[in-house]
């Protein structure tokens, strides 16, 4: 199949409409349209007015820092305007699938915690697990198991059957900065009691 020299955007944006687009520029970097559509539910559920908490800005929830990488100049305004946003999310979703060798965990994983990330958080794992619903709704059958998280809430031990309590409430000690859709999310979590000693070390290390 012959791939579009370029996509026009919608003179009407409607979930059709922004699917187009994102199948539109999905064949310009050979990635299945499926996944685009998948990550565009994911992140916003179709709304371009969307926007994160950690500053994710749109339809495919793109980082100003991300944008700024592949090249982007505008304001956040236009960061948003859904012809822009899948373009730019498109795009750094293709990058993040040949990274991973086309493997869709890996591809999600690289590109919700940025491109430099190799662990599954069990953030990570859930997006996976949604991704790989999505995909089997419409008809793509997903084999394998699922990845295990490294790190994150997945990585401690939580009530189960056998009445074992649930853990703590635990603290962020590290945030990612890696560029991409979740530049500043939370990558490492403790107990109080670990919280409380690596900030009493780093003080110690970097105040005195």
């Amino acid at each position: 199949m012959r791939r579009p020299v370029r996509c026009d955007a919608a003179s009407e944006w409607t979930r059709a409409t922004f699917k187009a687009f994102a199948t539109c520029q999905a064949s310009l970097y050979g990635l299945e349209p499926v996944l685009a559509h998948a990550v565009m539910e994911i992140e916003s559920g179709f709304d371009p007015d969307v926007h994160g908490a950690d500053g994710e800005v749109g339809l495919m929830q793109v980082m100003p820092g991300t944008a700024r990488m592949l090249g982007f100049r505008g304001s956040l305004d236009e960061l948003g305007a859904p012809a822009t946003n899948i373009a730019l999310g498109v795009r750094y979703l293709a990058q993040a699938n040949s990274l991973a060798a086309g493997d869709l965990c890996t591809t999600v994983m690289k590109y919700r915690a940025g491109h430099g990330e190799t662990r599954f958080s069990e953030l990570s794992v859930r997006y996976c697990r949604r991704a790989r619903a999505i995909l089997a709704r419409e008809g793509f059958a997903v084999a394998g198991p699922l990845p295990v998280a490294t790190f994150g809430f997945s990585a401690f031990p939580t009530a189960g059957d056998d009445g074992a309590p649930a853990p703590a409430r635990r603290i962020c000690v590290r945030r990612l900065f890696v560029p991409g859709p979740r530049y500043m999310k939370c990558a490492d979590y403790r107990s109080a009691g670990q919280a409380r000693m690596i900030k009493a070390l780093r003080a110690k290390l970097f105040d005195g």
